[in-house]
């Protein structure tokens, strides 16, 4: 393999590491730090900033280097040596920071954990792309052309790394495992690419040092030292608990802890239940099915292995159909549990369903007279789908007359804040747009009992224990004295009053899922400082667009500002808002196939990979095309019109989507439709960023300064989108205002590109 082939293969492993482990490092963080859309914007900030900052800050000096082929190699050996190393101090920055397993941490302790862990492999990957547009402008016709090659490379690289750790590694691999399969790969690449390397004293002593550590490292795996550190690792990231079992599914992490008799169940490093746990599984359950007559078929979403099909089938019930969507939750039950408490998973009244709730309840043909959701709290866009108008309507339709419909939130025994208040308001006012009668439950936990019929709850006590006595129910804290206090006629008229005060909140809907912003200020009181409390109440629709206006300002004023760069600079702030405008297409297009379909882990991941088939396509036709066009300015404003009209597309599609009740339209949309529309954005960015580099390069001696200008500035837009689109703009604005927000900053940012064409003209 010649040295052009081997640099571009160099450029490939790179895009591939960079998409593989950003999946790793993502699935890692939400282990130790049960993220939500804001934690994984801040993940993915980090991840972007630091990459900006290699790209930017250090593809300066990539042109005064002089061993530039010899440093790439030498970049490749540090990433096989960062990447497992940020892993283990990933899962060991809780012991450092003094945080238990299980205790949830407000967003300081983690921005600074991400910001620590992904600052070495990200600073080096993204001076890596400056590094090899550099080394690759001798092999290219021209300056720009280098850059569109390795942008496609990169891209395409990114595209098979993504599709082989989300659909095959991460099933039968560990994190750590992946981490060093990549190690392994770039250091065998940075043999390679050694061979052509600049001559020095000491480059055959280097090579065989590289041969070695290549060696040693397949020894290690061979002989089982993964397995060792892997424990290690885990010992440390649940310090104080016994791990039994710890495996990856498609669909997350799930982790087996025991403490004393007590064995507790973790998914992506959130708590899902403990067993025994007789308390809680007796509210999930004897409160909801004690206010029906005479409850036969019965959906239970989530929480079986927690001890509620048992609590459920000491009532005379027909039939459960128990919905999970991860099977592995199952196995690892079956595995860990003794027999009596996964005994209800055989009865002959169970049906397990493994499949996504919504995605269920949207295509059920029966009727339940019980529903209970045991999710927990709508601590994420994905949870938030279970607590939204539209949800509690598609409920509606599978009930038979005077069902029960139950699901519990945190809240507090006796003083509800401020925040606390706002959360369950927002919950309540949902219920309440599908259901005319809501009870709730205070306590400590709260329960939300719903019923499609008017007067059909009660919270006489007397009628309740009457129900539980004829249905010899064996309960050992639902009883009572228990239902005396938790419906005292005091505590239940509290929490209506607060519930019920008018003040202005929005309710939760699928294409508005605003409680798990709530949710996440009600948490910040908790963990977080004054400051951040204050700043994300201060986070309104109003101000969002008036900070939206004040920036389309800026750049107007930006560009009135007259001077010999100015078209230059209003390419690269097109750019930067492109990259804001594509992270924010990505997330509307998830989160509305989520609402749409329900979440079918597969079509997510076709989705996020037709963005990366899109980008090298788009990079692919600059490349080809490049050369032949006598306007350069021209064709990267035509660029930026397009990326001005795709998020006016979007919101139309996904309405029609929603309220099309035909079947081939549903399929068209699921199998085409959404696959399709992230590879236009793709393309669009595609094609404008090697645009962008012929525009902005003047010397050849100036490229891989300039490309990782360009390049750090995309990123930096990516981050401010993955940022604020699903932490604040999609909740707060909604996916469809958010559309029109992107479009509003990128026809501002096109306004300053012809007028920056006329002042050229002129």
């Amino acid at each position: 393999m010649g040295f052009k082939k081997t640099i571009l293969f160099s450029m490939i492993l790179a895009g591939a590491t960079a998409m593989a482990s950003q999946i790793v490092f993502l699935r890692e963080f939400l282990v130790v730090f049960y993220g939500n859309e804001i934690s994984i914007g801040i993940i993915l900030a980090s991840w972007l900033v630091w990459g900006a900052f290699g790209s930017w800050f250090l593809g300066r000096f990539s042109d005064r280097i002089y061993a530039k082929v010899r440093l790439f190699s030498m970049c490749q050996l540090a990433l096989a040596v960062v990447l497992p190393g940020a892993l283990l101090f990933l899962r060991s920055s809780k012991a450092f920071m003094g945080i238990t397993p299980g205790e949830i941490i407000g967003y300081l302790p983690m921005m600074l954990s991400a910001f620590v862990a992904l600052s070495l492999p990200c600073v080096v990957m993204g001076f890596m792309f400056s590094l090899a547009c550099r080394v690759y402008r001798d092999l290219a016709a021209t300056p720009a052309e280098s850059v569109a090659r390795v942008y496609v490379a990169e891209a395409l690289g990114a595209l098979s790394g993504g599709l082989l750790v989300s659909f095959l590694l991460i099933r039968y691999m560990s994190s750590l495992y992946i981490l060093f399969l990549l190690s392994f790969l770039n250091v065998s690449a940075s043999a390679a690419l050694q061979r052509y390397g600049e001559k020095f004293r000491a480059k055959r002593a280097v090579l065989r040092g590289t041969l070695a550590l290549l060696v040693l490292g397949t020894v290690v795996i061979l002989s089982g030292g993964e397995g060792g550190l892997r424990q290690f690792s885990l010992g440390r990231l649940w310090a104080g608990f016994d791990v039994l079992e710890s495996r990856n599914s498609v669909y997350g992490n799930i982790t087996v802890t025991e403490r004393g008799r007590q064995r507790s169940f973790y998914e992506n490093g959130l708590h899902l239940y403990t067993v025994p746990d007789r308390l809680s599984a007796e509210e999930a359950v004897h409160f909801a099915l004690l206010e029906h007559e005479a409850p036969g078929d019965v959906l239970l979403i989530g929480g079986g292995v927690g001890g509620l099909l048992e609590e459920i089938l000491k009532h005379p019930v027909r039939k459960v159909d128990y919905v999970e969507l991860d099977p592995l939750i199952i196995d690892m039950a079956r595995k860990h549990l003794g027999a009596e408490e996964s005994a209800a998973l055989d009865r002959p009244e169970v049906r397990v369903i493994n499949e996504d709730g919504r995605f269920f309840v949207k295509r059920a043909r029966r009727k339940y007279d019980c529903v209970i959701i045991s999710l927990g709290d709508p601590y994420t866009a994905q949870l938030n789908r279970f607590y939204t108008v539209d949800f509690f309507r598609e409920l509606r339709r599978i009930l038979n007359d005077k069902a029960v419909v139950s699901f519990a939130l945190t809240s507090s025994e006796h003083y509800i804040s401020e925040e606390l208040g706002d959360y369950l308001r927002s919950i309540f006012l949902s219920a309440r747009e599908a259901f005319p009668e809501v009870l709730i439950i205070p306590g400590d936990t709260v329960y939300f009992l719903l019923s499609n019929t008017a007067d059909a709850l009660t919270h006489d006590t007397a009628v309740l224990m009457e129900r539980m006595r004829e249905r010899d129910i064996d309960a050992r804290y639902v009883r009572e004295y228990y239902l005396f206090d938790k419906l005292s006629d005091e505590r239940v008229k509290y929490v209506a009053e607060i519930v019920e005060k008018k003040v202005d909140i929005l309710p939760n809907t699928d294409f508005r899922p605003v409680s798990y912003y709530y949710a996440t200020v009600f948490w910040g009181t908790h963990f977080d400082t004054p400051v951040i409390r204050r700043a994300l109440r201060a986070v309104t629709g109003e101000n969002i667009w008036l900070a939206a206006a004040a920036f389309c300002v800026l750049v107007l004023l930006f560009c009135a500002w007259s001077g010999k760069r100015r078209k230059k600079r209003t390419v690269l702030l097109a750019v930067m808002t492109t990259g804001f405008a594509e992270i924010n297409f990505q997330i509307a297009a998830l989160l509305s196939f989520q609402v749409i379909y329900g979440y079918v882990f597969y079509k997510l991941g076709v989705i996020i990979t037709s963005f990366m088939v899109g980008l090298a396509l788009g990079g692919w036709i600059a490349a080809k095309y490049m050369l032949r066009l006598r306007n350069d300015m021209a064709a990267f404003t035509w660029t930026q019109l397009s990326i001005c009209l795709y998020p006016l597309i979007l919101p139309p599609v996904f309405r029609w989507l929603s309220g099309t009740p035909s079947q081939a339209a549903s399929w068209w949309g699921a199998n085409v439709i959404f696959p399709f529309l992230p590879v236009i954005a793709g393309i669009i960015g595609g094609i404008q960023f090697p645009l962008a580099n012929k525009i902005c390069i003047e010397h050849r001696n100036r490229t891989g300064r300039v490309a990782g200008l360009t390049y750090g500035l995309d990123l930096l837009g990516a981050c401010a989108g993955s940022l604020l689109a699903a932490a604040f703009l999609v909740p707060i604005l909604g996916i469809f205002q958010t559309c029109l927000l992107a479009a509003l900053i990128n026809v501002t940012v096109l306004a300053a590109l012809l007028v920056s064409r006329g002042g050229r003209g002129r």
